[in-house]
């Protein structure tokens, strides 16, 4: 069963980050991949809103198989070894990087841009699920363990090759601390925490790269600031922090994709705010 053992979660707390974790079979990933690459195949022909939502911040409200992933016995499982019973879901991304890609990703903090509070106590975590094989080849993630210690950092933003952004860049030495590239089979996946310093490299292989991204909080979290939801997946939410998400009646349609749009409107309202409040104090420049 994938409840994570003493010795994995002592990783966790050490480093940041643990993996790898087991959590689907090679066939459930299979046939999750496969899913995943019809799902944006699917949204691509639609256009729209659809085609800007394909890949996330929610597709937990966009689609019914990213509503049943979320809650598979097994993450919840992982979850609430990591945070108790009472379980949410911010937010679901997809993850892929085609062969013969041209950008990578910065080494940066997920915490820089989520805008999240808690009580002190692990409250937040990402699950990246591996849905094809990882390697260095094809551009996993990678971590720098023990830099989740230190709070958020100072970000600025990068471009890659022929100008696409590489996101947001972490200022700090990455001599000063172990790496780890994340290599998992398909069906694993990985735990980190929002503030250790993690990015991924190029896919110099023939093959897509996919993965899966899942954040699940406790109830005790809140948005820094404005209106923000989530989806409770076990348990109960005494805390009332977000409005509770619905799940999708049907996948890509009128219903779900209204459920969707508003959600993720609520949240880059607020998410927006931040980041101009981030600019202002520094915390976040241009380079």
């Amino acid at each position: 069963m994938p409840t994570l053992t003493q010795r994995q979660t002592e990783g966790f707390e050490k480093n940041g980050f643990f993996f790898p974790v087991e959590a689907l079979t090679e066939s459930e990933a299979a046939e999750l991949r496969d899913t995943v690459l019809q799902h944006l195949a699917d949204c691509r022909r639609l256009g729209g809103a659809r085609a800007a939502l394909a890949f996330g911040p929610k597709v937990h409200l966009l689609a019914r198989w990213a509503h049943r992933l979320v809650r598979h016995p097994a993450l919840l499982e992982i979850a609430e070894s990591m945070l108790g019973p009472d379980i949410l879901v911010w937010a679901t991304q997809i993850f892929v990087k085609e062969p013969g890609g041209a950008t990578d990703l910065a080494w940066h903090q997920d915490a820089l841009t989520y805008d999240l509070d808690s009580d002190g106590r692990l409250a937040a975590f990402r699950v990246w699920l591996a849905l094809t094989p990882t390697s260095v080849e094809n551009g996993t993630l990678r971590f720098a363990a023990g830099t989740h210690r230190d709070g958020i950092r100072t970000h600025r933003r990068t471009s890659g090759l022929k100008g696409m952004m590489r996101g947001d860049e972490a200022a700090f030495d990455e001599s000063e601390f172990e790496r780890h590239d994340v290599v998992l089979r398909p069906g694993q996946c990985s735990l980190h925490n929002m503030l250790v310093v993690h990015g991924s490299g190029l896919n110099r292989t023939d093959e897509t790269r996919v993965a899966f991204a899942i954040d699940y909080l406790a109830p005790s979290v809140r948005p820094s600031r404005g209106q923000d939801s989530a989806l409770l997946v076990q348990g109960e939410d005494t805390h009332g922090h977000f409005v509770l998400e619905q799940a999708p009646q049907d996948d890509l349609g009128d219903e779900a994709l209204a459920l969707c749009s508003d959600a993720v409107r609520m949240r880059m309202v607020r998410l927006q705010a931040a980041e101009e409040e981030r600019k202002k104090s520094g915390a976040l420049t241009h380079g």
